[in-house]
């Protein structure tokens, strides 16, 4: 039975969330930046734990991040910064409280995104934010797909796990 994995991709807007999943399900970076506007499904079907799962990606965009009915029902919350902007990671702190206030039991990944482009602040700062978050902590970049296919099947993974020790989603 295909097990369903509902993912929020959140984080402030220009961190390149949607870049992130675009480079994941459809293998490709356009390079070009586009505002999403709300809220952004996606799916794809991935391995986790040699299982096939249909993972449910919703991507917010960065001025809904108190729109709590997105988060419903989601397993998993990956929190992207941009290593370009220090603020994108302040700002993380945010994202992290809604997660945590909305899903409790979610599954919770950090992710510094553009590292194809260098880092323009202390790199220890995310690492540490993440450990603060109790959560672990990734590098990518979704221009040159690095660390990219393995942030998501590390989510998936865990969150499979955490849902299997659960019982039963209510989406299903």
């Amino acid at each position: 039975m295909l097990r369903n994995i509902k993912v929020i991709v959140a984080g402030e807007k220009t961190v390149g969330k949607t870049s992130l999943v675009e480079q994941y399900t459809l293998g490709k970076f356009s390079g070009q930046y586009s505002h999403s506007l709300g809220l952004n499904v996606t799916t794809h079907i991935a391995m986790a734990a040699n299982r096939p799962v249909k993972l449910e990606l919703w991507d917010i965009a960065g001025e809904y991040f108190e729109r709590t009915e997105f988060y419903r029902n989601a397993l998993a919350c990956m929190l992207v910064y941009d290593v370009t902007k220090e603020k994108t990671l302040q700002q993380l702190a945010v994202w992290l409280n809604v997660c945590r206030r909305t899903i409790p039991s979610a599954q919770i990944v950090v992710v510094g995104n553009k590292i194809d482009l260098g880092y323009r602040f202390n790199t220890s700062w995310g690492p540490y934010f993440a450990k603060y978050a109790n959560a672990p902590h990734f590098t990518a970049s979704a221009s040159t797909g690095e660390n990219v296919d393995l942030i998501f099947s590390e989510l998936a993974k865990s969150a499979l796990a955490a849902r299997e020790n659960s019982g039963p989603a209510k989406s299903e």
